[in-house]
């Protein structure tokens, strides 16, 4: 692709948004968009155009380059992006969603021109360290698992935060959690995490999977839980602790744990509701209704995630293949030199051999590397235009010498 993305390429990208969720914001009779820039084999995000200035009267005929401030929703997903830069995510200040997953991030330090983000997907990527998030106060979704984090002792204080999650890191303390004060929900499955103590000022925290990590005391742990009055969810499976004989007796008497490691373990607790007559069998008709509905919302979502899987799997597999046909490319090429320097080093007289540079001729093979054998090759004779037999005699003796060791 050429360099910076085209706004024909843009606007075939661009899509109305059927649904914005009441929590953005933002003036419902509107009309908004998504800028869906996913599978673009994109390594920076450039534009070969100018957005529209909205500050001041729009064209006659405006499109949506011309009013950015419409697009709530980016997708840069299943890219080659290694950084999310300032100048790239200007354009989109207005924007609420923004995922970037499955890049090649290693920062985002572009990432606080996006005020009024609300949810942040960075899932995927190869981020080892948490920076630039400090003037986002107003996102409510960070996802970072599946990157190479191994502290979060920096985290900024982010007051709407509400769902964190860093499942497949390499973190072994949550300390920096105090920082997030509304924090609902939080996924760390699968780190390197020993005890749970920064949790006990996460009044609100409403879900915890902890499971597949190294938290190894049942005795701080159920200290913990027990400060967590909000605390309904919880997985720790995996740890040390579930080996413990008393493990679910404890954490089950010392919290308001409804649901432990994906068993529920306590009835819901049944909400006053007005007494219906036993005969009518409307009451019972209204349940199956809601439970029909709650079905099919189920069934939808699932039909969705699975659209979204089987897309990312396929660009996987497409991936893969581009890096094996990569892998042989440059195997050719190694081939390729390597018989080259060979047949090169076959050609040197006794004298040449000793004016050969080791390292350089090493830097040489399978690199853009200045190449010896294309010097020598370069400075060779030229004897296509000898006619005498005597001058061709005299040439041929004159590289049977040259190739003659000791002579």
């Amino acid at each position: 692709m050429a360099r910076g993305l085209s706004p024909e390429f843009v606007e075939n990208r661009i899509h109305t948004l059927t649904h914005v969720p009441v929590e953005w914001s933002v003036d419902l009779r509107d009309k908004y968009y998504e800028l869906d820039l996913k599978m673009s084999q994109m390594k920076m995000l450039v534009f070969n155009f100018k957005w529209g200035d909205e500050s001041g009267p729009l064209p006659r005929l405006a499109n949506i380059t011309d009013t950015p401030s419409r697009i709530l929703k980016l997708d840069l997903s299943l890219n080659e992006l290694i950084a999310l830069e300032h100048e790239g995510l200007l354009p989109f200040k207005q924007v609420r969603e923004l995922n970037a997953s499955l890049n090649r991030i290693n920062k985002f330090i572009g990432i606080e021109v996006l005020k009024n983000l609300y949810s942040l997907d960075l899932s995927h990527n190869s981020i080892n360290k948490i920076e630039n998030l400090v003037g986002l106060s107003s996102l409510v979704i960070l996802n970072l698992s599946m990157n190479d984090l191994e502290d979060i002792s920096y985290m900024p204080s982010m007051v709407s935060l509400k769902v964190l999650n860093l499942n497949n890191n390499h973190l072994k303390s949550l300390d920096g959690v105090q920082a997030l004060p509304k924090l609902t929900e939080l996924s760390v499955q699968r780190n390197n995490i020993t005890n749970i103590l920064p949790l006990t000022s996460c009044f609100h925290l409403q879900i915890l999977n902890a499971a597949s990590n190294k938290v190894n005391s049942l005795h701080t742990t159920v200290g913990v839980l027990t400060e967590l009055k909000r605390l309904e969810v919880i997985a720790f499976h995996g740890n040390p602790i579930e080996r413990e004989k008393n493990y679910q007796t404890d954490i089950l008497r010392s919290s308001n744990v409804m649901t432990l490691d994906n068993i529920s373990v306590r009835p819901l607790p049944k909400e006053n509701l007005p007494s219906y007559d036993a005969g009518s069998g409307r009451h019972v008709q209204n349940i199956e209704t809601l439970k029909d509905a709650a079905k099919q919302a189920f069934q939808e979502r699932m039909k969705e995630s699975k659209g979204r899987m089987e897309e990312n799997v396929n660009f996987l597999q497409r991936r893969i293949i581009d890096l094996q046909n990569e892998y042989v490319d440059y195997e050719n090429k190694l081939k390729t030199d390597l018989d080259a320097c060979v047949r090169y080093l076959d050609s040197l007289t006794a004298s040449e051999v000793g004016g050969v540079d080791h390292d350089q001729l090493r830097g040489a093979i399978g690199t853009p590397n200045s190449k010896p054998w294309h010097r020598r090759k370069e400075g060779k004779p030229d004897y296509g235009g000898i006619k005498d037999t005597d001058e061709l005699l005299k040439a041929t003796q004159k590289e049977l010498l040259r190739q003659t060791p000791g002579v």
